[in-house]
């Protein structure tokens, strides 16, 4: 799995960035909020990653921050949003406004976004109003903080690229932030817990 890309941006356009990282250019879709947020061609970037693989098609999806990617990963569980459609979404509003019209379950707000009909803008509001927190992050299943900093994101993102619900790591990141063990021992701790 790729899950995070540091290197020069090669070029950046509204839909998709490429970022040399060790000779090797990776292509990446993006959203409208993610190339906003983007150094000039020719500087360092980082972009968060999810790797789709698909029976003829292998693409990564960056992201300039974690919360837009944690909320892309709720929006691609809803059924008929998919990933171009989620980038469409992170794209049509700033986070904070599509956040805030999921939570507030404002029909009228989520059909502005392109693809989006009032059908789908209600099962958005069904199926996450409940599962967003504030507007300064995302709550998880159980309602804790999904995790925004460097090494809780890191380790999240290498427990689900395993294969782990979020709904199951997500607590237990929270326990092991008290002690915030190095990340490679931490998963090590991670892995035994959940494979009990």
């Amino acid at each position: 799995m790729i899950g995070r890309l540091r290197g020069t941006l090669i070029r950046k356009q509204p839909n998709r960035a490429i970022l040399e990282c060790a000779g090797v250019g990776y292509v990446c879709a993006i959203s409208l909020g993610t190339y906003g947020l983007l150094p000039e061609e020719g500087a360092e970037a980082i972009l968060h990653t999810e790797l789709i693989l698909r029976e003829n098609e292998l693409s990564l999806i960056g992201f300039a921050t974690h919360p837009e990617q944690e909320l892309y990963r709720l929006l691609v569980k809803v059924d008929g949003i998919g990933p171009k459609l989620a980038l469409a979404a992170l794209g049509a509003l700033p986070l904070e406004d599509l956040l805030q019209a999921i939570r507030g379950r404002d029909v009228k707000t989520l059909t502005r976004i392109p693809g989006v009909g009032k059908k789908t803008a209600e099962k958005l509001c069904f199926e996450l109003s409940e599962k967003l927190g504030g507007l300064g992050g995302l709550d998880g299943l159980d309602g804790s903080r999904v995790p925004l900093d460097t090494w809780e994101s890191d380790l999240c993102s290498a427990l689900t690229n395993l294969g782990f619900k979020e709904d199951r790591v997500l607590p237990l990141v929270k326990e092991l932030k008290s002690d915030r063990p190095p990340l490679d021992q931490a998963i090590r701790i991670a892995l035994k817990a959940l494979q009990r």
